[in-house]
């Protein structure tokens, strides 16, 4: 992948566009403040990045669309994304293939997220599927290299290309660094792109591995211990009744035909008594309660009948005991006397009224007796009846309490035989579990296993071995080695320090690492002094890596974009822009070696590499004149003049309104 344009809209459709050539050394000169460093942030939000990330100004004021064109061989495409407002992000994109030229702004929308774009870039360039697994014992999760990943080799940000701490682009920010140490083995094709279908069948083979372990060591256990855990069924199974009390097997067999057996023996019903006992039994309960009403009732009626017969009882003793007296006295005349006689004098009595009144009084006393004695029948038997009504009563509820008792005693069996079935169905349970994991193999089966467990160990040895993490670490440090000789080459060309005997990437500190008598020199452990070593290191390093990944025709894009390389020599605040008349001759003649290099790597590649650099400097040398591509002094810079009075004009809330269905 090389880029051809990166192309600016604004909100009313015009176009700034930067041309670049493919193939060659790109450079863009000029004075601070003009853009140049936010070119790298546009760059990588074009190929998947979530936000150009630049400053609040005239790039955020103005752009209402990013645009890049690019080739891969002879693919040309064309990316497009909405410019999010200020601290917001965007997911979506424009992606045109077979496109060559700049397209209109009417023609932009969205028909692509960062997910297809990432994926189809990195297709490609011929990013193939791929993982990394971290060694046993890490808990990082898998990563899978992609486009993103590939970008660590392509920018150089005015941050890091004099920063001695850092090798890679975004080294310094988090998950980073342990992304590039996982994805840089396959960059450089010391995996393979069939590790992730190994890496698959491995963990494949050691599934089967464990579940061959496991059957075989069920059937060591099952011939060594005979009838071991089998019998422990079998009590369980006596215990709960379904197997007759005098049941022992003699060795696993048996015991194994014996738990069969229980297995497949009809299950008992659940289903207890059909009695619904509680409607029962509440009918019961209000019987008893009616009944424990008409016994009351009944007895305060034999009680009132008792009293009454009790009180006229004594009132016909006291009658006939008043009659006695009368008569023992002879006051009660004969009924053929014609005058009573007085009981005192003896006298008879010829006044008739005194005779008709005591007769009178008797009669009625007579009366009063006969009354009593008439009403005792119909006592006695009005009594009789209550007493015979009293003693159903209690026989009913005699008989009802017999038959709450029974039904206490149904609902206790029920319940026992409830606990009864549930025990018997959680033996059954065990034993079905038992004899769908058991095995009582015979030698052949043992042989069987025993042969598949050996394969399996083997196979995963021989997975194990291609996929060795060491093997891994080896690989890449052999592939950095080609690298290293190629640092080397051009660190002497400069020269720089340290490079006499030998400089190389270390893929696990991801620092510059120089061999001496004395042992390596890490850059990252200040080690390689002054600011020259600094950039020299980082871009040797970043000629070498991409002179391997073309040679080895691996999967990265082939461009380079580097922020400044002339930082450590040149101020950065100067106002003369790229006059070099205040720069000593040493810092003068660094600078010219360090484009020098570049310029005659890129040569040397013959198209195959493209370098973009932004910078300060402008020397006179025709080869520096013919790379340089655009110059941004006296006014002139990434956002044109005409554009800045226009964002004046209130355009950027349009646009901002129009992409808020963008921005997450």
């Amino acid at each position: 992948m090389q880029l051809d344009a990166l192309v600016l809209y604004n909100s009313d459709g015009d176009v700034r566009q930067i041309r670049f050539r493919p193939g060659q050394l790109n450079i863009i000169t000029g004075e601070s403040g003009t853009g140049k460093s936010s070119i790298i942030g546009i760059l990588r939000f074009l190929l998947g990045g979530d936000s150009p990330h630049v400053p609040l100004g005239p790039i955020q004021n103005t752009v209402h669309w990013y645009g890049l064109l690019a080739h891969v061989g002879a693919t040309h495409f064309f990316i497009g994304r909405p410019a999010p407002g200020h601290g917001a992000t965007t997911s979506q994109a424009f992606l045109a293939i077979g496109e060559t030229a700049i397209p209109p702004l009417a023609d932009l929308h969205t028909n692509a997220n960062v997910s297809d774009l990432v994926d189809y870039l990195g297709g490609l360039i011929g990013i193939a599927e791929n993982l990394h697994v971290p060694a046993a014992g890490q808990t990082r999760r898998p990563l899978a290299a992609n486009l993103r990943h590939a970008l660590y080799y392509c920018f150089q940000g005015q941050g890091e290309i004099a920063n001695p701490e850092l090798l890679f682009h975004h080294q310094s920010r988090e998950h980073q660094k342990q992304a590039i140490r996982d994805t840089l083995p396959y960059f450089l094709g010391a995996q393979d792109s069939d590790a992730l279908r190994k890496r698959q069948e491995l963990s494949d083979v050691r599934r089967e591995l464990r579940r061959a372990t496991v059957r075989l060591g069920e059937a060591r256990t099952a011939r060594e211990l005979g009838v071991g855990r089998a019998v422990g069924l079998i009590a369980d199974a006596r215990a709960s009744g379904l197997l007759a009390p005098d049941t022992v097997p003699t060795d696993a067999g048996e015991a194994f035909e014996i738990l069969t057996r229980v297995l497949n023996s009809e299950e008992p019903s659940s289903d207890v008594d059909d009695l619904d006992s509680a409607g029962e039994m509440e009918r019961l309960l209000a019987r008893r309660s009616e009944l424990r009403n008409t016994l009351r009732d009944l007895n305060e009626k034999i009680r009132g009948l008792d009293e009454f017969a009790r009180v006229g009882t004594e009132y016909n003793a006291e009658l006939d005991e008043h009659r006695v007296r009368l008569a023992s006295i002879g006051l009660i005349p004969d009924e053929q006397e014609a005058a009573a006689t007085c009981p005192i004098c003896e006298n008879r009595l010829d006044t008739p009224s005194a005779h008709a009144a005591i007769t009178h009084s008797l009669e009625r006393v007579a009366r009063r007796i006969e009354l009593a004695h008439r009403d005792e029948p119909r006592v006695t038997q009005a009594r009789a009846e209550l007493i015979q009504a009293r003693s159903a009563a209690r026989t009913e509820l005699a008989d009802i309490y017999t038959a709450l008792d029974d039904l206490a005693q149904t609902d206790q069996l029920r319940e026992t035989m409830q606990r009864s079935w549930e025990q018997q169905s959680f033996v059954r349970g065990r034993i079905a579990q038992y004899l769908d994991t058991a095995t009582l193999a015979d030698d052949d089966v043992m042989t069987a296993l025993e042969h598949a467990v050996e394969n399996l160990e083997r196979r995963a040895a021989r997975l194990d071995d291609e996929l060795d993490p060491e093997q891994l670490r080896s690989a890449v440090n052999s592939l950095l080695n080609i690298v290293g000789r190629r640092m080397t080459s051009l660190a002497r060309s400069l020269p720089l320090e340290h490079s006499e005997n030998g400089v190389r990437i270390d893929p696990y500190r991801l620092t510059i690492v120089a061999d001496t008598l004395q042992g390596p020199a890490y850059m990252d452990a200040g080690a390689i002094g002054s600011g020259m070593s600094w950039v020299g290191y980082h871009l040797t390093a970043y000629l070498a890596l991409q002179d391997y990944f073309i040679e080895a025709n691996r999967p990265v894009p082939r461009f380079i974009v580097l922020d400044q390389p002339s930082q450590a020599f040149f101020p950065r605040d100067r106002d003369t822009g790229g006059d070099l008349t205040e720069l000593s001759d040493v810092d003068r003649t660094n600078t010219r070696k360090l484009y020098e290099m570049i310029f005659n790597v890129v040569t040397e590649l013959e198209g195959r590499l493209q370098v973009i650099a932004f910078d300060h400097a402008d020397f006179p040398e025709p080869w520096f004149e013919e790379s340089v591509v655009e110059i941004w002094r006296d006014g002139n810079a990434l956002i044109p003049q005409s554009w800045l009075h226009s964002g004046e004009s209130g355009h950027r809330p349009e646009r901002e309104k129009k992409d808020n269905g963008g921005t997450r």
